[in-house]
């Protein structure tokens, strides 16, 4: 998986991620952590564990789409997610065009690295895999922004987007599509939280600024 920051005109861009973590919904994550304090397991850990098995998947489907040498992991969960996505590859008649391929927005100043663009009957298709528990609305949101990325900086139209599940607990490896109809509701939620991002950027420097007028009890 490509890393380092997105950097324009010597300035770092936000990635969608970023941009679409800093207004997710909270209550879920609390929900989530007090269930996992229920069966005794640390929110944190499980966290971690679960993005770590995410990038994991990327990096194994990167190599094998490529062509390039890999290993086998050896944490059950990302080679049970693997053994997925190798089932679901060996069945797909697509042209592959290319495969975690960074890119960068003038128009909206963000950066995004989709996870694979393919091509058939002349159409392009994004394609965005996921190891969650479940499809979550903000996916949509991420895919509209992938969507304008690509379109913006190969000048193609993309015809629709499909994510590929793959689940840890269970061999039901789940594909939706999404139409271009549905992936502008996507895109316009993500253009409202590109705005409110620099808004909130800006507010918290403003809250930093007025720390210098705390004035200090002496003793």
């Amino acid at each position: 998986m490509p890393t380092g920051d997105y950097i324009l005109k010597d300035k770092k861009l936000p990635s969608v991620t970023t941009i679409i973590g800093r207004f997710k919904n909270a209550i879920g994550l609390i929900i989530w952590s007090n269930q996992l304090g229920l069966k005794g397991l640390n929110y944190f850990d499980e966290l971690k564990k679960a993005g770590d098995t995410g990038t994991s998947l990327h990096d194994l489907a990167e190599l094998h789409i490529k062509g390039e040498d890999y290993e086998l992991p050896e944490d059950p969960t990302v080679l049970h997610c693997f053994n997925q996505f190798l089932e679901w590859w060996d069945n797909l008649t697509c042209e592959v065009i290319w495969t975690e391929k960074k890119f960068k927005s003038k128009k909206l100043m963000f950066g995004g690295c989709p996870d694979l663009l393919v091509k058939k009957d002349g159409k392009y298709i994004l394609v965005d895999f996921k190891t969650s528990k479940s499809l979550y609305s903000d996916f949509i949101i991420q895919l509209g922004s992938y969507v304008f990325l690509v379109e913006e900086n190969m000048d193609i139209e993309i015809d629709r987007a499909v994510i590929v599940r793959f689940p840890k607990d269970n061999d039901d490896t789940e594909i939706r599509k999404f139409s271009k109809e549905e992936l502008a509701v996507g895109l316009k939620q993500f253009k409202l939280l590109r705005k409110a991002f620099d808004i909130d950027k800006d507010l918290n420097k403003l809250l930093k600024g007025r720390k210098k007028w705390i004035i200090k009890k002496t003793k």
